[in-house]
């Protein structure tokens, strides 16, 4: 076996076990609250535990080239710490786990594409923005698929502007991203555990050992350091362009899983949604590189069009 075609294999190995992951994570969140665990306890569960084992790399050197500061390092918290995970939860109370799978990326996508546009002035051309599009198309059908809206689906919007928000604030200060997540990690446990001992409603007491252990470590474990190393070395296995792909796939992944773990229905217009959602993150993430791909006229047509 040739070292490309080994390295390939390994780098498509590590991104299944990053999707499994940021999918799983997901799923578990929604078993958690609906059985005997509420959103309270898995926030603490998850960076508690993720506390413990990153709180050395967070206090190593500095956040980045210029320094984090305590104002970044709050955002960063704020928008990807105990904050967003307890909403996250609090909104698979009422929405299913494959809304989370499609909204949460989805709105994160667009945002970030919008903010990079605001931010940046990078221009939104050709294929990235035909990518905001269906995705768009493909949340606002994903969303009307299900039903009724409830207060989770509006609450997953929410999150996934939180998100674009923390993905803006590690990129502008350049922090890698085992770093940016010790420091979302131990702020979010320095900030939250306190609050939740002596305030916040409790059921870990009353809850199973072995649902407290599986998401200790689900969560704490898994979703906060495995996903990490997976997700940067399948980027160095399979390139930096294939390797940003991988969100796109969080949505049917999830929509996969909610139907075989949790008994969720997936009809005719969710898979359809759910795909559309996962088209429209490729051509975002991809669009400028696959462009070049592309034939010429069909290019130029796209860079026009979006132009209008």
């Amino acid at each position: 076996m040739s070292i490309i075609l080994r390295n390939r294999l390994l780098g498509l190995g590590w991104a299944a076990v990053a999707i499994a992951v940021w999918s799983g994570s997901l799923i578990m969140l929604r078993l958690g609250v609906t059985t005997s665990l509420n959103a309270y306890d898995l926030t603490m569960l998850r960076f508690g535990v993720a506390a413990l084992i990153l709180a050395p790399v967070a206090i190593r050197g500095s956040a980045g080239p210029d320094g984090l500061g305590l104002t970044g390092g709050a955002a960063m918290v704020i928008t990807f710490g105990a904050p967003y995970v307890l909403l996250i939860s609090l909104a698979l109370k009422t929405a299913p786990a494959a809304a989370a799978g499609a909204l949460n990326p989805g709105v994160m996508a667009i945002v970030s594409v919008l903010l990079s546009r605001i931010m940046t002035g990078d221009r939104i051309e050709g294929l990235r923005f035909t990518g905001l599009v269906i995705t768009a198309m493909g949340i606002v059908l994903f969303t009307c698929a299900g039903g009724r809206i409830a207060a989770g689906h509006l609450i997953l919007v929410g999150t996934g502007i939180m998100w674009a928000t923390y993905v803006l604030i590690t990129r502008h200060a350049a922090i890698p991203a085992l770093k940016a997540t010790a420091i979302v990690a131990t702020g979010s446990a320095v900030f939250y555990l306190p609050v939740y001992i002596l305030v916040l409603p409790k059921q870990i007491f009353n809850a199973p050992l072995a649902d407290v252990l599986v998401q200790a470590g689900f969560q704490g474990v898994l979703v906060s350091v495995v996903a990490i190393y997976a997700f940067n070395r399948s980027a160095e296995l399979l390139g930096t362009v294939t390797g940003a792909t991988l969100p796109a796939l969080i949505p049917v992944v999830t929509l996969g899983l909610g139907v075989v773990a949790l008994g969720e229905t997936a009809g005719a217009g969710e898979l359809f949604s759910a795909f559309l959602v996962t088209a429209g993150l490729v051509l975002i993430l991809v669009g400028k590189s696959a462009m070049r791909w592309l034939p010429r006229g069909l290019s130029t047509g796209l860079a026009r069009w979006s132009r209008l």
